[in-house]
């Protein structure tokens, strides 16, 4: 196994091929189907790779706070941020994060994938 990779989307179906893509690559996944899920995963999971975070979802934390917290508590570890309606301020992004909008392509998942994480 490559690494461990948190992929916290609300919706099923792209939840589960972000997971098969991430498997078809060698990672191993964790699932959350929401950001507030996913803080209580960053503390219980065993050392993660990489966060894949959808911005809107439901519950008290969206995904840009997911991410905002995790660049506070783990600044080494990157993360892909994934939306259809968000856009990013020039210079909101560390070098180790990236931006893709929906709908995006496995190919453009994949290639951040491995941009990330070498």
């Amino acid at each position: 196994m490559r690494g461990l990779v948190l992929v916290v989307e609300d919706d099923d179906i792209l939840r589960w091929l972000m997971t098969e893509v991430l498997t078809h690559l060698g990672h191993g996944v964790v699932e959350c189907a929401s950001a507030d899920d996913a803080m209580h995963k960053l503390q219980e999971a065993p050392p993660l790779a990489l966060v894949i975070t959808d911005v809107r979802m439901p519950g008290n934390y969206d995904g840009l706070d997911l991410a905002k917290a995790v660049w506070a508590l783990r600044p080494e570890l990157p993360v892909i941020i994934v939306s259809g309606n968000t856009v990013l301020e020039p210079g909101f992004l560390p070098a180790n994060a990236r931006f893709i909008t929906k709908p995006c392509t496995l190919d453009a998942l994949s290639d951040a994938i491995n941009a990330l994480l070498g």
